[in-house]
Protein backbone atom coordinates (compact mmCIF):
# COMPACT_ATOMS: atom_id res chain seq x y z
CA UNK A 1 0.00 0.00 0.00
CA UNK A 2 1.08 3.36 -0.95
CA UNK A 3 1.91 5.79 1.71
CA UNK A 4 -0.80 8.56 0.25
CA UNK A 5 -3.22 5.58 0.44
CA UNK A 6 -2.56 5.27 3.94
CA UNK A 7 -3.07 8.82 5.11
CA UNK A 8 -6.23 8.65 2.93
CA UNK A 9 -7.29 5.63 5.27
CA UNK A 10 -6.53 6.76 8.06
CA UNK A 11 -8.16 10.59 8.01
CA UNK A 12 -11.27 8.28 7.09
CA UNK A 13 -11.04 6.10 10.13
CA UNK A 14 -10.48 9.34 12.54
CA UNK A 15 -13.70 11.57 10.61
CA UNK A 16 -16.84 10.97 11.93
CA UNK A 17 -19.36 8.67 10.36
CA UNK A 18 -22.30 11.34 10.23
CA UNK A 19 -23.74 12.81 7.79
CA UNK A 20 -22.90 15.74 6.28
CA UNK A 21 -26.26 18.06 6.67
CA UNK A 22 -26.07 16.79 10.59
CA UNK A 23 -23.19 18.93 11.24
CA UNK A 24 -24.07 23.05 13.31
CA UNK A 25 -25.16 25.34 10.42
CA UNK A 26 -22.81 28.18 9.77
CA UNK A 27 -25.79 30.33 9.35
CA UNK A 28 -29.00 30.35 11.26
CA UNK A 29 -32.14 28.54 10.24
CA UNK A 30 -34.38 30.17 7.65
CA UNK A 31 -37.38 31.27 9.94
CA UNK A 32 -40.40 28.73 9.84
CA UNK A 33 -43.79 30.14 8.76
CA UNK A 34 -44.91 31.58 12.53
CA UNK A 35 -41.41 33.33 12.50
CA UNK A 36 -41.91 35.07 9.47
CA UNK A 37 -45.59 36.13 9.55
CA UNK A 38 -44.73 37.96 13.16
CA UNK A 39 -44.16 41.46 12.60
CA UNK A 40 -41.31 43.22 15.37
CA UNK A 41 -43.46 45.04 17.95
CA UNK A 42 -42.87 48.30 17.02
CA UNK A 43 -43.54 47.92 13.38
CA UNK A 44 -46.53 46.24 14.35
CA UNK A 45 -48.00 49.10 16.46
CA UNK A 46 -47.57 51.39 13.95
CA UNK A 47 -49.81 49.13 11.38
CA UNK A 48 -52.15 48.85 13.87
CA UNK A 49 -52.67 52.80 14.64
CA UNK A 50 -52.15 53.73 10.94
CA UNK A 51 -55.10 51.59 11.00
CA UNK A 52 -57.02 52.74 13.77
CA UNK A 53 -56.28 55.91 12.26
CA UNK A 54 -57.70 55.45 8.90
CA UNK A 55 -61.01 53.97 10.26
CA UNK A 56 -61.16 56.80 12.33
CA UNK A 57 -61.03 59.20 10.09
CA UNK A 58 -63.28 57.07 8.04
CA UNK A 59 -66.10 57.80 10.86
CA UNK A 60 -65.63 53.89 11.46
CA UNK A 61 -65.09 55.03 15.48
CA UNK A 62 -66.06 51.39 16.90
CA UNK A 63 -63.56 49.56 14.37
CA UNK A 64 -60.96 51.68 15.42
CA UNK A 65 -61.38 51.75 19.03
CA UNK A 66 -62.09 47.56 17.97
CA UNK A 67 -58.52 47.14 16.38
CA UNK A 68 -56.30 49.51 19.37
CA UNK A 69 -57.87 47.28 21.75
CA UNK A 70 -56.48 44.39 19.91
CA UNK A 71 -53.33 46.16 19.93
CA UNK A 72 -53.17 46.40 23.60
CA UNK A 73 -53.60 43.13 24.22
CA UNK A 74 -50.88 42.21 21.81
CA UNK A 75 -49.08 44.85 22.89
CA UNK A 76 -49.91 45.82 26.70
CA UNK A 77 -46.59 48.27 27.22
CA UNK A 78 -48.01 50.39 23.78
CA UNK A 79 -48.56 54.16 25.13
CA UNK A 80 -49.99 54.98 22.23
CA UNK A 81 -52.40 52.64 21.85
CA UNK A 82 -54.12 53.55 25.17
CA UNK A 83 -53.52 57.30 24.47
CA UNK A 84 -55.48 56.72 21.14
CA UNK A 85 -58.14 54.79 22.46
CA UNK A 86 -58.52 57.97 25.21
CA UNK A 87 -58.52 60.25 22.59
CA UNK A 88 -61.25 58.46 20.36
CA UNK A 89 -63.31 57.74 23.36
CA UNK A 90 -63.30 61.70 24.87
CA UNK A 91 -64.25 62.80 21.36
CA UNK A 92 -66.99 60.56 20.82
CA UNK A 93 -68.03 62.06 24.80
CA UNK A 94 -67.76 59.15 26.54
CA UNK A 95 -65.32 60.40 29.59
CA UNK A 96 -65.84 57.84 31.70
CA UNK A 97 -64.54 55.23 29.58
CA UNK A 98 -61.36 57.70 28.33
CA UNK A 99 -60.93 57.83 32.11
CA UNK A 100 -60.73 54.23 33.05
CA UNK A 101 -58.41 53.46 29.72
CA UNK A 102 -55.79 56.13 30.97
CA UNK A 103 -56.02 55.09 35.04
CA UNK A 104 -55.07 51.46 33.36
CA UNK A 105 -52.08 53.43 31.11
CA UNK A 106 -50.59 54.55 34.22
CA UNK A 107 -50.86 51.44 36.28
CA UNK A 108 -48.66 50.07 33.85
CA UNK A 109 -46.39 52.94 32.98
CA UNK A 110 -46.31 55.50 36.04
CA UNK A 111 -43.52 57.96 35.24
CA UNK A 112 -45.32 58.22 31.86
CA UNK A 113 -45.74 61.83 31.19
CA UNK A 114 -48.48 61.76 28.02
CA UNK A 115 -50.67 59.33 30.13
CA UNK A 116 -50.66 61.89 32.95
CA UNK A 117 -51.25 64.76 31.04
CA UNK A 118 -54.05 63.06 29.30
CA UNK A 119 -55.90 62.24 32.50
CA UNK A 120 -55.17 65.46 34.49
CA UNK A 121 -57.23 67.34 31.12
CA UNK A 122 -60.15 64.35 30.99
CA UNK A 123 -60.51 65.35 34.67
CA UNK A 124 -60.57 68.86 34.15
CA UNK A 125 -63.25 68.01 31.10
CA UNK A 126 -65.08 66.22 33.21
CA UNK A 127 -65.47 68.54 35.77
CA UNK A 128 -63.87 66.18 38.58
CA UNK A 129 -61.69 69.48 39.48
CA UNK A 130 -59.98 67.88 42.57
CA UNK A 131 -58.79 65.29 40.54
CA UNK A 132 -57.21 67.15 38.31
CA UNK A 133 -55.29 69.35 40.61
CA UNK A 134 -54.22 65.94 41.88
CA UNK A 135 -53.02 64.86 38.95
CA UNK A 136 -51.26 68.37 38.08
CA UNK A 137 -49.10 68.14 40.82
CA UNK A 138 -48.44 64.31 40.76
CA UNK A 139 -46.60 65.85 37.11
CA UNK A 140 -44.99 68.65 38.57
CA UNK A 141 -43.18 66.04 40.79
CA UNK A 142 -42.25 64.23 37.98
CA UNK A 143 -41.61 67.44 35.36
CA UNK A 144 -41.48 70.77 37.49
CA UNK A 145 -41.57 73.22 34.58
CA UNK A 146 -44.29 71.11 33.25
CA UNK A 147 -46.30 74.15 31.75
CA UNK A 148 -49.45 72.16 30.59
CA UNK A 149 -49.23 70.81 34.40
CA UNK A 150 -49.73 74.38 35.63
CA UNK A 151 -52.26 75.46 32.63
CA UNK A 152 -54.69 72.60 34.03
CA UNK A 153 -54.11 73.00 37.69
CA UNK A 154 -55.06 77.11 37.04
CA UNK A 155 -58.07 76.05 35.44
CA UNK A 156 -59.03 73.46 38.23
CA UNK A 157 -58.10 76.67 40.67
CA UNK A 158 -60.63 78.82 38.14
CA UNK A 159 -63.50 76.34 38.20
CA UNK A 160 -63.73 76.35 42.03
CA UNK A 161 -63.61 79.80 42.70
CA UNK A 162 -60.07 79.69 43.91
CA UNK A 163 -59.25 82.73 41.75
CA UNK A 164 -55.78 83.67 44.46
CA UNK A 165 -54.74 80.23 43.72
CA UNK A 166 -55.34 80.13 40.71
CA UNK A 167 -53.52 83.62 39.94
CA UNK A 168 -50.62 82.74 41.51
CA UNK A 169 -50.26 79.22 39.40
CA UNK A 170 -50.40 82.00 36.28
CA UNK A 171 -48.06 84.31 37.61
CA UNK A 172 -45.80 81.14 37.84
CA UNK A 173 -46.53 80.42 34.33
CA UNK A 174 -45.78 83.78 33.15
CA UNK A 175 -42.67 83.72 35.00
CA UNK A 176 -41.48 80.18 33.00
CA UNK A 177 -42.12 81.74 29.80
CA UNK A 178 -42.81 85.81 29.50
CA UNK A 179 -43.13 85.66 26.03
CA UNK A 180 -46.30 83.49 25.56
CA UNK A 181 -49.53 86.00 25.02
CA UNK A 182 -51.99 83.31 26.50
CA UNK A 183 -50.43 83.38 29.77
CA UNK A 184 -50.97 87.16 30.24
CA UNK A 185 -54.17 87.38 28.61
CA UNK A 186 -55.47 84.55 31.44
CA UNK A 187 -53.53 86.85 34.34
CA UNK A 188 -55.70 89.61 32.99
CA UNK A 189 -58.96 87.58 33.02
CA UNK A 190 -58.37 86.23 36.51
CA UNK A 191 -57.59 89.92 37.91
CA UNK A 192 -60.91 90.92 36.31
CA UNK A 193 -62.85 88.19 38.16
CA UNK A 194 -61.22 89.39 41.10
CA UNK A 195 -62.30 92.96 40.71
CA UNK A 196 -58.42 94.20 40.13
CA UNK A 197 -59.39 96.89 37.40
CA UNK A 198 -56.20 98.19 36.80
CA UNK A 199 -54.22 94.64 37.36
CA UNK A 200 -56.33 93.59 34.25
CA UNK A 201 -55.96 96.30 32.10
CA UNK A 202 -52.55 96.40 32.38
CA UNK A 203 -51.96 92.24 31.46
CA UNK A 204 -54.39 93.25 28.87
CA UNK A 205 -52.76 95.45 26.91
CA UNK A 206 -49.75 93.37 27.50
CA UNK A 207 -51.51 91.05 25.57
CA UNK A 208 -51.91 93.62 22.77
CA UNK A 209 -48.52 94.73 22.95
CA UNK A 210 -47.10 91.07 22.04
CA UNK A 211 -49.17 91.04 18.81
CA UNK A 212 -50.63 87.59 19.88
CA UNK A 213 -52.99 84.92 17.79
CA UNK A 214 -56.10 87.21 16.42
CA UNK A 215 -58.66 85.15 18.72
CA UNK A 216 -56.55 86.41 21.55
CA UNK A 217 -56.16 89.87 20.61
CA UNK A 218 -60.30 90.21 19.72
CA UNK A 219 -60.63 89.01 23.56
CA UNK A 220 -58.17 91.32 24.89
CA UNK A 221 -59.66 94.55 23.10
CA UNK A 222 -63.70 93.30 24.14
CA UNK A 223 -62.46 92.90 27.55
CA UNK A 224 -60.42 96.39 27.69
CA UNK A 225 -63.81 97.94 26.12
CA UNK A 226 -65.60 96.72 29.06
CA UNK A 227 -62.92 97.48 31.45
CA UNK A 228 -62.37 101.06 29.95
CA UNK A 229 -66.23 101.83 29.77
CA UNK A 230 -67.06 100.81 33.31
CA UNK A 231 -64.13 102.90 34.69
CA UNK A 232 -65.68 105.59 32.06
CA UNK A 233 -68.84 105.23 33.55
CA UNK A 234 -67.90 106.07 36.98
CA UNK A 235 -65.41 109.05 35.89
CA UNK A 236 -68.40 110.63 34.59
CA UNK A 237 -70.58 110.47 37.61
CA UNK A 238 -67.72 112.11 39.75
CA UNK A 239 -67.10 114.89 37.16
CA UNK A 240 -70.97 115.35 37.25
CA UNK A 241 -70.45 116.26 41.11
CA UNK A 242 -66.80 117.42 41.78
CA UNK A 243 -66.51 120.58 39.04
CA UNK A 244 -62.76 120.81 39.75
CA UNK A 245 -62.32 117.28 38.68
CA UNK A 246 -64.23 118.20 35.97
CA UNK A 247 -62.09 121.11 35.19
CA UNK A 248 -58.99 118.80 35.22
CA UNK A 249 -60.15 116.47 33.22
CA UNK A 250 -60.29 118.90 30.37
CA UNK A 251 -56.76 120.00 30.74
CA UNK A 252 -55.27 117.03 31.91
CA UNK A 253 -57.12 113.91 31.23
CA UNK A 254 -54.28 111.40 32.50
CA UNK A 255 -53.42 113.00 35.49
CA UNK A 256 -57.23 113.60 36.50
CA UNK A 257 -57.81 109.65 36.05
CA UNK A 258 -54.69 108.53 37.77
CA UNK A 259 -55.44 110.90 40.77
CA UNK A 260 -58.64 109.62 41.29
CA UNK A 261 -57.44 105.86 41.16
CA UNK A 262 -58.09 104.68 37.96
CA UNK A 263 -56.16 102.89 34.89
CA UNK A 264 -57.62 103.07 31.34
CA UNK A 265 -55.96 102.19 28.14
CA UNK A 266 -54.64 104.11 25.70
CA UNK A 267 -57.99 103.67 23.65
CA UNK A 268 -60.32 104.24 26.69
CA UNK A 269 -57.88 107.51 27.45
CA UNK A 270 -58.59 108.99 23.88
CA UNK A 271 -62.54 108.12 24.30
CA UNK A 272 -62.91 110.00 27.63
CA UNK A 273 -61.26 112.92 25.21
CA UNK A 274 -63.86 112.81 23.15
CA UNK A 275 -66.56 113.93 25.74
CA UNK A 276 -68.29 117.03 26.22
CA UNK A 277 -67.79 118.20 29.46
CA UNK A 278 -69.78 121.25 29.23
CA UNK A 279 -72.54 119.14 28.32
CA UNK A 280 -71.93 116.22 30.83
CA UNK A 281 -75.50 115.56 32.28
CA UNK A 282 -77.18 114.69 28.84
CA UNK A 283 -73.63 113.61 27.83
CA UNK A 284 -74.41 110.33 25.36
CA UNK A 285 -72.24 107.32 25.29
CA UNK A 286 -69.96 108.10 22.07
CA UNK A 287 -66.94 106.83 23.88
CA UNK A 288 -67.85 103.47 23.22
CA UNK A 289 -66.50 101.39 20.44
CA UNK A 290 -64.08 103.99 20.34
CA UNK A 291 -60.40 103.02 18.88
CA UNK A 292 -60.80 99.30 20.08
CA UNK A 293 -61.21 97.97 16.55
Amino acid sequence: MSSKTTQVQILEDLSPQVPLRAHAPLLPPRPGRSQAGAAPPRKREVQYLRRADALAASGQVEKALTHLRKLVSLSPESTLAYLRIATLLRQENRPSEALEVLRAAIARAPRCLASREALAETYLESGCWKEAVSQSRILLSLCPRSLFARDVLSAAYLQQGLLDQALCVTDEMIRLDPLDATNHFKRGVLLQQKGVVGGAVKAFCRVLEMHPEPDVADESRAALEMLDGHQIRQILTIAVEDVPFRMKLEQDTDSAVAEKGFLLSEAGIAALRQVSFEDLPDAPPGWRHYRYH
